[in-house]
């Protein structure tokens, strides 16, 4: 099963010791789903052995990776501020009230190699890619404008998507304008049809393509369609089922439910 943490953060603090908060909401998340396998292999590798989740009786070792999103200011160049509200979506706090998610970039961030190296306190290995360049893989800092999900996992399943991020980085994939400008707009048929050897990718698509082949995000993530992704929807399909399942329970402890919640599927 997949433990989902939804934290706001600076993520300048050492991932180790860090907890994050969603870009709306001010208490923390945590959620466990069945995994399922996906039904199409979207990278064309070998599938994993296992799936994404968590380990109640801890006969497995735990990780973590960290979603990044990020949040263009209002200073920030216009193509991000025009993503970001293109794609728009809206969120239910605590509070009842709608909140608008505006997002323009996603990355998966890993805070240590497959030797159990933790990289330093301001940096982990990002995945991604921008536009104007290839799918990136390398040690970076992030920026106060990135928020996070927190999703813990398997360590072997850690070690296929290191990997599998990793070897993506080294075939210069290409970045697809059309395929992310219009993930909106054109029929699904003709995104369909775009490939990553022949047209690129953009950020959301491949960090949903990678996720998917690992099993990580449960049956709803996984019946998504990678091409149709965008930073946005990306954090509401990982959010929005913490959040229901949330609203949901029944707790007095007030402490609890402000600082770490956690809910069995």
């Amino acid at each position: 099963m997949d433990r989902v943490l939804s934290c706001r953060a600076q993520v300048k603090t050492r991932h180790l010791e860090t907890t994050r908060v969603s870009v709306t909401a001010s208490v923390c998340a945590a959620l466990h789903t069945t995994s399922r396998s996906c039904s199409h292999n979207a990278l064309g590798l070998d599938p994993p052995s296992g799936s994404a989740r968590l380990d109640d009786n801890k006969k497995r070792s735990e990780k973590y990776i960290d979603m990044m999103y990020y949040v263009p200011s209002v200073s920030d160049v216009f193509i991000n501020r025009l993503v970001a509200k293109a794609t728009a979506k809206k969120e239910i706090i605590d509070s009842g009230e709608e909140k608008s998610v505006e997002f323009s970039h996603a990355e998966i961030s890993f805070p240590c190699d497959n030797n159990d190296f933790y990289f330093d306190d301001k940096k982990s290995m990002g995945f991604s890619i921008v536009q104007n360049s290839n799918v990136h893989f390398r040690l970076k800092a992030w920026r106060d404008e990135y928020v996070a999900i927190r999703i813990y996992i398997d360590a072997e399943i850690y070690q296929k998507l290191y990997n599998t991020c990793e070897l993506l980085a080294m075939q210069k994939i290409k970045f697809d304008k059309v395929g992310m400008y219009g993930a909106v707009i054109l029929p699904i048929e003709l995104l369909q049809s775009r490939t990553r050897q022949q047209h690129g990718t953009y950020c959301s698509k491949i960090i949903t393509e990678v996720l998917q082949h690992c099993n990580i995000g449960g049956a709803d993530f996984s019946a998504s369609k990678a091409c149709q992704s965008t930073p946005t929807l990306l954090y509401m399909l990982l959010r929005e089922k913490t959040f229901s399942k949330k609203r949901a329970a029944n707790t007095s402890d007030e402490t609890v439910l402000k600082n770490k919640l956690l809910l069995n599927s």
